[in-house]
């Protein structure tokens, strides 16, 4: 299957479900899955996934298939799922837990329960109580089934001609219930049996498909909702729509209509203010990724050879020597064993290894091995810089300034996307509040919030300068740059701040800010390295904005 992962990797990640799920069987469970993640790749509706049928014979499991096959007929859930993996894992969950939901719901809303434990009752009822008792249940089920589904007087037509020739034989200890051959009494009580499991499953599986009918109307609108919605969100926050995956299961509180309101909002002026995204796009030019260079070590196994002597090689003379091995005495020696008077020496000097010998020696190679660390140096490019945000939200930010602001903060969700780079709303009034921008899974309700908000109440820069000089100390932000957008009607800076600020620069941050202002506070714009200051009633602001900041590309 193209672009899809292997039947293996699938029953591991739902194994937990397959082989402890309380709902169907477990190779009807394993089918559910492999059958879920094939119609939702549009592969063959789910029919060729190589799994033998024959395993899972479920009425049950049928009428379930007919419905998902109803559900998933819609083409919003299988573009979605069939771009995203992740999203098509979730979907799965969810129609997984709809399944264990609504099953738990049908057995506890059960109308046919009563009857269930009747039939349990009396199909392990032993024999001979039936030689009494059948009447009581053929009565009980003339009731409930008319003669065309049930014949109750062929049944009791029958027990009446089968006991009184059977119960002298069932009552004695000859009689075994579990013998291979069957007498006809058992075998008119599992016919009646069987025919009554048959009619009560009928029963039971209509009351099922109908509820499975009813409780997919209200799953599949909420599926459908869902993917309608997550589908507009991924158009909104493009170009990440790549990551719809997980967005998924955010807060239904997302949803709401003026949520998308908000985005859409700011969604639109962005496309119309372009002069807006050219100027976050400049300001994420002062931040590019650089190169840096990176030593890496490395170990080697190392193996050297070399030859060595060994006198147990014969591959060549080079002496004599004093030995008692037969096989290298010389010739003279073992001369003295042809004669008597002599053989006595012979023998005495093999018992004291004198006997004369030639030295054999030979070469061969041995191998050693050593493990040594070397290190090389490469070059690579160091992630791009992040990006610390401070959002004047006071009242005297409302008009222009707010449109702007929140407009900014809507472009540079995009580009942290986008970009991956690392991005922080610091919003502060009298008070601040916190958003990561490149989180947007995580953030975004919070996002909506914020391009929702009016700004009001006073201005307070010290606990968002605060907030901005301790995150520039955490991994994510150590090299981030800084840009407050503000009026800068506030006091001044406190002086330990801006020894921070100062401390911060060698270490090649830059604090920028956006006045948008008649009468910005000089004094605190000279705290910042780079000062765009505009008047909100002149216009074209946000053109005029992006013309000056065009001068940092040169």
């Amino acid at each position: 299957m193209k672009n899809m992962i292997s039947f293996e990797e699938l029953e591991i990640t739902f194994s937990r479900f397959i082989d402890f799920g309380k709902v169907l069987d477990k190779p009807t469970r394993k089918f559910l899955v492999f059958y879920l993640y094939s119609i939702l790749k549009g592969e063959n509706k789910g029919n060729d996934i190589g799994i033998d049928k024959e395993e899972f014979q479920s009425s049950y499991f049928s009428y379930l298939k007919k419905t998902l096959d109803r559900i998933f007929e819609n083409q919003t859930i299988i573009k979605l799922a069939k771009e995203n993996e992740s999203l098509t894992t979730q979907i799965i969950n969810d129609t997984i837990k709809w399944i264990k939901d609504t099953d738990k719901k049908i057995n506890a809303k059960n109308p046919f329960q009563e009857e269930q434990d009747k039939f349990d009752a009396w199909a392990h009822k032993p024999t001979h109580l039936y030689l009494t008792d059948w009447d009581n249940l053929i009565n009980y089920l003339s009731i409930r089934y008319d003669r065309e589904e049930l014949d109750a007087n062929f049944y009791t037509q029958k027990f009446k001609d089968l006991i009184p020739q059977s119960k002298e034989f069932v009552l004695s200890a000859d009689y075994d219930p579990q013998a291979e051959k069957k007498i006809p009494l058992d075998i008119l009580i599992a016919d009646l049996l069987a025919q009554w499991d048959a009619l009560l499953t009928a029963k039971w599986l209509e009351f099922q498909a109908q509820y499975l009918e009813e409780a997919s109307e209200d799953f599949s609108q909420k599926l459908y909702q869902k993917a309608d919605d997550l589908e507009k969100l991924g158009k909104l926050i493009s170009p990440f729509a790549m990551e719809v995956g997980r967005y998924w299961d955010l807060s239904q509180a997302l949803w709401k209509k003026t949520g998308f309101e908000a985005l859409e909002k700011y969604a639109s002026i962005l496309e119309n203010e372009t002069a807006i995204q050219e100027l976050v796009d400049l300001l994420g030019k002062m931040r590019e990724a650089q190169i840096e260079t990176e030593e890496e070590e490395y170990k080697e196994v190392v193996v050297y050879q070399s030859k060595v002597k060994d006198p147990h090689l014969r591959s060549e003379i080079n002496g004599t020597r004093m030995s008692n091995d037969l096989n290298t005495v010389l010739p003279s020696e073992i001369a003295f064993l042809g004669n008597p008077e002599t053989e006595w020496m012979f023998l005495k000097k093999y018992a004291d290894s004198q006997l004369l010998s030639f030295q054999y020696e030979g070469t061969k190679t041995i191998f050693n091995s050593e493990e040594e660390t070397f290190s090389h140096q490469h070059q690579k490019k160091k992630e791009k810089g992040a990006f610390i945000v401070c959002i004047d939200t006071s009242g005297s930010m409302q008009g222009t300034p707010s449109q702007i602001a929140k407009t900014l903060c809507f472009a540079i969700m995009k580009m942290a996307a986008k970009e991956s780079r690392k991005a922080y709303l610091i919003s502060f009034s009298v008070g601040i509040k916190k958003i990561r921008l490149d989180d947007i899974a995580e953030s975004l309700d919070r996002i909506v919030d914020f391009l929702s908000m009016s700004f009001d109440g006073g201005t307070d820069a010290t606990p968002a300068l605060s907030e901005t000089l301790t995150l520039l100390k955490e991994n994510d932000f150590k090299d981030a740059d800084v840009l407050m957008v503000s009026d800068f009607v506030m006091y001044s800076l406190r002086e330990d701040f801006i020894k921070r600020m100062e401390t911060e620069r060698q270490k090649d941050t830059r604090f920028h800010s956006l006045a948008i202002a008649q009468n910005a506070n000089a004094e605190i714009l000279e705290v910042f390295d780079h000062n765009w200051v505009y008047n909100p009633k002149e216009e074209n602001v946000i053109q005029r904005i992006w013309k000056d900041l065009q001068t940092l590309e040169d």
